[in-house]
């Protein structure tokens, strides 16, 4: 069974675009993909489309990985980016996970490309559903915030531990406790 991918490129290379491809099939995911070259074209094909995953050549004639990523950064994507790049130091590499890629990898040696993708494809939906769960907590605790206000019930929360006590105004009223 094929897993859908939606992958944007920035890449020059036809050729080298097409060999991240093959693996991608090859490791059994339905492909679906945009190559682009410049920042233009990368601003276009985040405002046209969603994405799964971003695989950046790190150097191209007038732009970069490190453009690619504040451009990411800008519009507030939370988009896994992967750096590729013929020739990558450590020091270069170490600066690409500081500016917010997913992983590096060398043009020469791929053979990590589909278990880096299908690694930042799960964090990538965990990474949602936390957001997801964070909405829902906000919007439950607005929603608890309002019944008790129009209700003017009375809340505390006591702690045996450490014999702290929280009372909210409505409570001290009700309790007739005054307050500062």
């Amino acid at each position: 069974m094929s897993k859908p991918l939606r992958l944007l490129q920035i890449e020059d290379s036809e050729s080298d675009a097409n060999m991240v491809l093959r693996l991608l099939i090859q490791a059994g995911f339905e492909v679906s993909s945009l190559r682009v070259e410049d920042a233009v074209g990368l601003r276009h094909a985040l405002e046209d489309s969603t994405w799964d995953v971003i695989v950046a050549d790190y150097h191209l004639p007038g732009f970069d990985a490190p453009g690619a990523l504040r451009i990411l950064q800008e519009c507030g994507y939370d988009i896994p980016c992967i750096v590729v790049s013929g020739k990558m130091g450590e020091d270069t590499a170490v600066e690409m996970m500081k500016s917010g890629a997913h992983d590096y990898l060398t043009k020469n040696n791929l053979t990590r490309l589909v278990p880096a993708v299908e690694r930042e494809l799960a964090e990538a939906a965990l990474r949602r559903e936390a957001r997801l769960a964070q909405a829902e907590l906000r919007e439950s605790e607005e929603r608890l915030a309002l019944a008790v206000n129009a209700t003017q019930i009375g809340t505390f929360d006591f702690y045996p531990q450490t014999g702290k006590l929280i009372w909210s105004s409505f409570a001290r009223q009700h309790f007739g406790v005054l307050t500062d």
